[in-house]
């Protein structure tokens, strides 16, 4: 988690997520938006924003949606986000996030594009504050950050990239000899 201190900024933290007996895999929370077109798509980046109208949306303009599928309009910016997603201006309950339970992302959901996710079925996921089992909770001001080591990342890549050059090396030595085979034969 990278703390940002604005509270437009929200992480989700995974607590107890179950794993899918089937396919071994941990599931996954996501944050509702709704897309230009109206339809539901799901994130993870919770780096929102307030638009000219008073809505929580995404930096490329998507509605963030509560639990009931509508968007989330807040007087200004200065509110609260509870760890169980609870909005509150003041101390009125304004709206809680919407947010999605997915028990095998990989199988469920598909890329759409600038971090969002579309349900394969062209459905919605589950509320994830019904799903049995899972833990999560919101965290303002924090936003999550990335999962990989750039460093490990980069030498890894030097290593793919060492590996490709030398059979590359190989395999042009191979042409040479079958052109020197083809060539000399074929003056015999």
């Amino acid at each position: 988690m990278e703390e940002t201190q604005l509270n437009t900024d929200i992480s989700l933290v995974d607590e107890n997520l179950p794993i899918n007996e089937e396919t071994g895999r941990q599931g996954s929370v996501f944050f509702t938006v709704q897309d230009g077109d109206g339809a539901i798509r799901y994130t993870r980046n919770g780096s929102f924003t307030l638009d000219g109208q008073g809505y929580l949306t995404t930096p490329s303009g998507h509605y963030v949606l509560n639990e009931n599928n509508e968007k989330i309009k807040l007087d200004s910016d200065q509110f609260t986000v509870a760890e169980n997603g609870v909005i509150l201006e003041g101390n009125v309950q304004t709206a809680r996030m919407g947010i999605g339970y997915s028990d095998d992302p990989s199988l469920q959901l598909m890329k759409d594009g600038e971090g969002l996710y579309k349900a394969v079925n062209d459905g919605d996921l589950p509320s994830a504050y019904a799903a049995a089992d899972v833990g999560f909770s919101t965290k303002q001001g924090f936003l999550e950050g990335s999962n990989v080591d750039q460093s490990r990342t980069m030498t890894e890549m030097m290593s793919a990239y060492r590996s490709f050059e030398a059979s590359q090396k190989v395999l042009q030595a191979y042409d040479k000899s079958l052109d020197k085979t083809v060539n000399e034969v074929g003056r015999l």
